[in-house]
């Protein structure tokens, strides 16, 4: 009887462990005056509670997800935070403090650069994240000496 109740607390400990909260809290965005050709372009820093949600946004299409943030926003408002902006290539834009009313456990970049070029990045463990915008795309690293 012993080594069933051992299972059966580690069966529920396994249970309620909640998945680990985002270490990024700040987001820097360095946009080159030739990104996206040098036209405007979306950029949504989306913000999660639920890995899964964060599992479904990323399985859509960059333009799949501007048609649907909207809506996507008001049906999972209680696990989903919205910052989204229409930026200038050149332009200072930053940083952004990832702050919602909930446990933010995932955190995503939407990047609306024209055609094929539009993408997601995934933010990653630092806490302090640099995000670089230019014609040759996009990449996401650790943002040093900030």
């Amino acid at each position: 009887m012993r080594p069933m109740a051992i299972l059966l607390l580690l069966f529920l400990a396994a249970c309620s462990s909640a998945p680990p909260r985002l270490a990024t809290e700040r987001l820097y965005v360095a946009i080159a005056p030739d990104a996206n050709g040098n036209s405007a372009f979306r950029l949504d820093v989306i913000l999660l509670g639920d890995p899964a949600l964060a599992a479904e946004i990323l399985a859509l299409t960059p333009a799949a997800w501007f048609a649907q943030r909207q809506q996507m926003a008001a049906l999972h408002a209680s696990s989903l935070a919205l910052i989204g902006a229409e930026l200038v290539p050149g332009q200072p834009y930053g940083p952004v403090r990832l702050r919602a009313d909930f446990r933010i456990t995932n955190g995503i970049a939407a990047v609306g650069y024209d055609g094929a070029a539009a993408g997601f990045v995934v933010l990653g463990p630092a806490k302090d994240q640099l995000l670089t915008l230019s014609a040759a795309g996009f990449a996401l690293g650790p943002a040093t000496g900030k």
